[in-house]
């Protein structure tokens, strides 16, 4: 499909069912409204219309305002993926074609399960006093990327208004697009993120693959136990398109305040990290990048090196005495 409509063409179709409406999984149903405005979340390639069903479920509608290079075939394969896997880390979704009549123009939706949370951003800030929960956070992250990597899977734009964050803590990723799956090998990587979570690189890779997420991973994580170290950080950044760190912190690492501040963090996480996040700034491809957990072992390893270094520098405390047996014939000759 060529032509693509404009976010008021769909708010216009979308606001008249009896017309537009042209699926039974939406016919009977209806957009939610605050007053006479229509809710809906825009992002880069889509609008995102909460609505709610004939039966009274409440789900998400989504419609491309632009292409992301064969939407149907991304769809299905995704939707059959994640449907086989039945994690929680995941919101069901079903691709539905010739769904909304737009300017006389049949044209797909995806119908998403809807995830009551908030955004990365809304929960760091409702809790950002609160250092156990923001670690905790981190600790969630972490371990829903780690599931990520076992199953093959990359999401490709993990971000904060792609990250949802549940009452209970716990995580669910949304938003498709420009996710990895193995069926999916060889498709054109077309979104490639927010700058302020993408590794510069990102820009020149052509086609999805396993590694799409290895930096941004490592921005949110870091993001997060800088927070928690320094919640004083967060006024000043809330309301940009970055979690914490810029583009420009990417392109010039040793001109960045920000990066050269947490290079001397007394927090060794922070510090360790941070020189991590410069070592893959070195890359000039994504796929020499390292995943999270890798960059965590090999934090771990530093420290516990660095601790046997020291034990072996101290020759006189704790090491343990050398003790010669006494010769076998010196005892004989006693007798």
């Amino acid at each position: 499909m060529s032509n693509y409509p404009s976010r008021t063409d769909i708010v216009t179709a979308m606001r008249n069912p009896h017309v537009s409406f042209k699926s039974n999984e939406i016919i009977g149903g209806s957009i939610i409204q605050k007053g006479s405005r229509i809710i809906q979340y825009s992002g880069g390639y889509s609008s995102v219309f909460p609505f709610h069903k004939q039966t009274g479920s409440k789900v998400a509608v989504r419609l491309w305002i632009a292409d992301i290079g064969d939407a149907k075939k991304r769809s299905l394969e995704i939707s059959n993926y994640l449907e086989n896997l039945d994690n929680s880390y995941f919101a069901g979704f079903k691709y539905i074609d010739d769904a909304v009549l737009v300017n006389g123009t049949l044209h797909p939706i995806v119908l998403m399960d809807w995830v009551d949370g908030q955004t990365l951003k809304e929960y760091i800030n409702t809790n950002i006093l609160d250092t156990s929960i923001i670690l905790k956070l981190a600790q969630n992250f972490k371990e829903m990327t780690t599931y990520f990597h076992k199953e093959n899977i990359a999401h490709g734009d993990l971000q904060h208004g792609n990250i949802l964050v549940k009452s209970d803590g716990s995580l669910v990723a949304i938003d498709y697009d420009s996710m990895f799956i193995e069926p999916l090998s060889g498709m054109s990587d077309t979104i490639k993120g927010l700058p302020g979570y993408q590794h510069p690189s990102r820009n020149s890779n052509k086609f999805v693959h396993l590694k799409l997420d290895y930096f941004s991973e490592l921005v949110i994580y870091l993001s997060l136990l800088i927070y928690a170290d320094s919640p004083n950080l967060w006024d000043s950044y809330y309301e940009t398109e970055d979690l914490l760190f810029s583009k420009e912190d990417f392109i010039d690492p040793s001109n960045s305040k920000l990066i050269i501040d947490h290079l001397k963090s007394t927090n060794p996480r922070i510090s360790e990290l941070t020189e991590k996040m410069v070592e893959e700034l070195n890359s000039t491809d994504i796929t020499q990048l390292r995943p999270l957990e890798d960059l965590l072992i090999n934090r771990l390893k530093v420290a516990k090196d660095n601790i046997f270094d020291k034990w072996d520098k101290q020759p006189n405390q704790a090491k343990k005495k050398q003790v010669e047996l006494p010769n076998k014939n010196d005892i004989t000759n006693k007798f």
